[in-house]
């Protein structure tokens, strides 16, 4: 070869390698300088504005200034997260616990010992409003913010937010939020002392109505007249929280029928005509549903097994045979049925129920049936996640069926009629009947008892003819003076928490042995405590639905209350704490209520609208 060839060749090669490399620093110095996605940069811009807020209120809280100038602070302050908490509600869950968590000791994922004490905006909220002498508490709250403002550095630093800003992601953010002022805000979830849920609510909408504005020109090309029509509900609403000033008196049903329903629907009819996608994987609700409170608004499949166990018409009649079957218990006298009457709204009107021989009765009262399909814990102390493995419980409990899932297994084969049906209803399975089987069948029939058209649904579904007057009003009382819907949440009024319904509360009531209110005792059941031996779980219960409640007394976990008003007097008085039996740990609030006789009389009129 030539010298001439290998210079030029030699010459070439380098001028390649020069090109790459001019190439290459060019789509960095690209990507480095790319237009930011608008949505991270408003993001951080709130987390700036929280930042802020929080260092001028540590500095009044420092400089110890009166209570009225701290009161000020705090209000401005979560005005100020409430813009924020859009997205961090939804992206940052954990995070969340740390800046507006309960303002109660709560255990970190399940480890008894490590008991995490309340931080937060809620738990300043306590000792500004409730512990307000000067200078009591200044430290605390100093302290309190301190640590609020290192998870605001930490959000802060977090890297490759931009991943999580997605299109269907921010408007399922945007949605959990209209689910959270619906079921939260208008309650008091987390202002109980402050009571300033509701200019709150409104920063919530006020913070969608910004983020929205990123999307108009998307969302004017493919609906015309779109923007403008949801912008005008987002203003009503947030004009109606605002010039709403007591909250006591607020009307909350006129809220969700004639503001929030219209709203939450054209918002889902603008995110699907727009073309937005949903998340993937499983989600509680139904995101097509235009109102969280539709029969089909929750999602049966994401409280259930993987894919090949769930619901369908084969499982629930081969689950609905053997549900009132007594081939299940040891002495083939007891079936599911026997405790859970369709009649009685799947409880058994007992205090509690008898054992399987019965010569004793058992610790804690029948729950009902309907709807605990839609929950994420079972039994009353939480010990169990799905259906399927509450039933290998039950089955095994010698004081309740005293069976054997495996003897019951060979059973069934045996049968002449339940083989075929197994065959039917798994047909994937090569060994269709068994242990797993047998509750996902029976667990299928409890999943398809849904209870959710009562009158209550009916009318803010529109149909203002169902409920008289006196219901209205005591709905009102009961989402706010009378604070029930802050354990009791909307629409499904159990323990389940929205905006995600993917967590079941507990809670601890201070409940008594018996109605002897002069020598009162604490019920000696110690609750959670016996599942997870944390001191902050004893004497706490799953918090259960109020739907169908005129129909599943007695009441309480001991089944201590006959009526709906006995249980009204318990609460009004401020539970354990009224009678003087109050544990430490007593979630409940200990302040009384005072509600009158006329508004107890309400609330339960209203309860009554949620029999289905």
């Amino acid at each position: 070869m030539k010298s001439s060839e290998v210079n030029t060749r030699g010459k070439n090669t380098i001028l390649i390698v020069l090109f790459i490399i001019v190439t290459c620093l060019t789509s960095v110095t690209t990507l480095h300088h790319k237009t930011p996605n608008p949505i991270e940069a408003l993001y951080k811009s709130r987390l700036s504005d929280l930042r802020n807020r929080l260092e001028s209120f540590k500095k009044a809280a420092d400089q110890k200034e009166d209570i009225k100038a701290l009161k000020s602070e705090f209000l401005l302050s979560r005005i100020t997260y409430k813009k924020l908490a859009v997205f961090t509600d939804y992206f940052n869950e954990y995070e969340t616990r740390f800046l507006n968590g309960p303002p109660i000791s709560r255990i970190e994922s399940e480890v008894a010992d490590r008991i995490l004490a309340p931080e937060g905006f809620q738990a300043i909220e306590e000792l500004i409003y409730n512990e307000p002498e000067k200078g009591t508490s200044l430290p605390g709250i100093s302290k309190l913010i301190g640590s609020m403002l290192e998870i605001i550095t930490r959000l802060e630093k977090e890297p490759d937010l931009t991943y999580k800003f997605k299109d269907e992601l921010v408007w399922d953010a945007m949605r959990s939020t209209l689910v959270r002022v619906m079921t939260l805000s208008i309650a008091g979830f987390d202002s109980q002392a402050a009571v300033h849920s509701l200019q709150e609510a409104s920063a919530s909408i006020q913070s969608i109505r910004e983020i929205l504005n990123f999307y108009k020109k998307e969302i004017s090309e493919k609906i015309p007249g779109g923007f403008n029509k949801l912008e005008t509900l987002l203003s009503k609403c947030s004009d109606h929280l605002n010039a709403s000033g007591n909250f006591n008196k607020f009307d909350r049903l006129s809220f969700l029928t004639d503001y929030m329903n219209p709203l939450y629907s054209c918002f889902i009819e603008t995110r699907i005509g727009t073309g937005i996608d949903v998340p993937a994987g499983r989600s509680s609700v139904n995101y097509a549903s235009p109102s969280i409170f539709d029969e089909d608004a929750f999602n049966i499949n994401f409280y259930s097994p993987p894919e090949e166990y769930w619901v369908n018409n084969e499982r629930i009649d081969l689950g609905k045979k053997i549900f009132y079957d007594p081939i299940l218990s040891g002495t083939k006298t007891r079936s599911c049925a026997s405790c859970h009457q369709p009649d009685k709204a799947f409880t058994d009107g007992l205090v509690t129920p008898y054992s399987l021989d019965s010569n004793l009765r058992l610790k804690r009262n029948t729950p009902t049936l309907l709807n605990s399909g839609f929950q994420t814990k079972q039994f009353y102390d939480s010990r169990t996640d799905i259906l399927e493995n509450q039933l290998a419980e039950v089955v095994h409990n010698t004081e309740e069926m005293d069976g054997s899932l495996k003897k019951s297994v060979d059973d069934l084969k045996r049968s002449d009629s339940y083989p075929q049906l197994f065959k039917k209803a798994y047909p994937k399975e090569k060994d269709p009947i068994n242990t797993f089987t047998v509750a996902n069948a029976i667990a299928s029939y409890v999943r398809s008892l849904r209870s959710l058209n009562s009158r209550f649904d009916q009318y803010v579904r529109g149909d203002k003819s169902k409920m008289n007057e006196k219901e209205k009003k005591g709905f009102n009382l009961f989402m706010g003076k009378g604070k029930c819907a802050t354990c009791h949440f909307l629409p499904l009024f159990n323990g389940v928490v929205p905006p995600l319904y993917a967590d079941t509360e507990s809670e601890v009531l201070g409940v008594p042995a018996s109605k002897d209110k002069k020598n009162a005792i604490i019920d000696d059941d110690p609750g959670k405590f016996l599942f997870t031996g944390s001191v902050i779980h004893k004497y706490a219960f799953k918090t259960p639905t109020l739907r169908n409640i005129e129909l599943t007394g007695p009441y309480m976990h001991n089944g201590v209350y006959s009526t709906l008003e006995e249980v009204m007097e318990f609460y009004n008085n401020g539970g354990g704490k009224g009678l003087h039996i109050a544990p430490e740990n007593q979630t409940l609030p200990f302040d009384k209520l005072t509600l009158s006789k006329k508004e107890i009389r309400q609330i339960i009129s209203f309860m009554k609208t949620l029999t289905d």
